[in-house]
């Protein structure tokens, strides 16, 4: 009786093992033109750029969002925020 719980066990491992390998394979692929979360804002934009592994993407939201954060001096540390916005800003993020 032993034997057959035993083979029961295995066959559920097995099972939930192919489970998690078909979850890794059937991973969404993304492709240009699609619509994604922007990462910034949480508003929907669009996928105007994937890399060649698939891996990254540039998401452009067609909100406006600051320009980057620049010192104000080369010598001193003080960051300054940035006053200007622009539209159709493009983030790099991971593809998932």
């Amino acid at each position: 009786m032993f034997v057959k719980k035993g083979i029961v066990v295995q066959k559920e491992n097995e099972s939930l093992r192919i489970q998690q390998v078909a979850k890794i394979v059937i991973r969404q692929l993304v492709n240009v033109g699609d619509q994604r979360v922007c990462p910034e804002c949480n508003t929907l934009g669009r996928v105007v750029w994937v890399s060649q592994d698939k891996k990254t993407m540039g998401v452009q939201c067609s909100r406006s969002h600051r320009e980057a954060e620049r010192s104000a001096s080369k010598f001193g540390g003080t960051v300054v925020p940035s006053t200007k916005t622009r539209k159709n800003t493009v983030f790099i993020t991971a593809a998932a």
